[in-house]
């Protein structure tokens, strides 16, 4: 139930966070090198998801195999 409660919050919070984010000021402003910059932006990005993957694999598998 805990953990239930835990994933919920953090839910939450990134939702509220990410709102947050889009709905700024400094948000609302297009700014031309970001736009010039979207090649390196989307490679970032893409480095980021798979770091992410590759870290809730090793997660799942030590849970697996320490807490099953």
């Amino acid at each position: 139930m805990v953990s239930y409660i835990f994933i919920a919050s953090i839910s939450i919070i990134s939702i509220l966070a990410t709102f947050a984010v889009g709905f700024s000021k400094g948000n609302q402003n297009e700014d031309d090198q970001y736009t010039k910059k979207t090649k390196n932006n989307m490679f970032r990005l893409t480095l980021l998801n798979a770091l992410y993957v590759v870290i809730l694999v090793v997660v799942l598998v030590v849970y697996l195999m320490y807490f099953q």
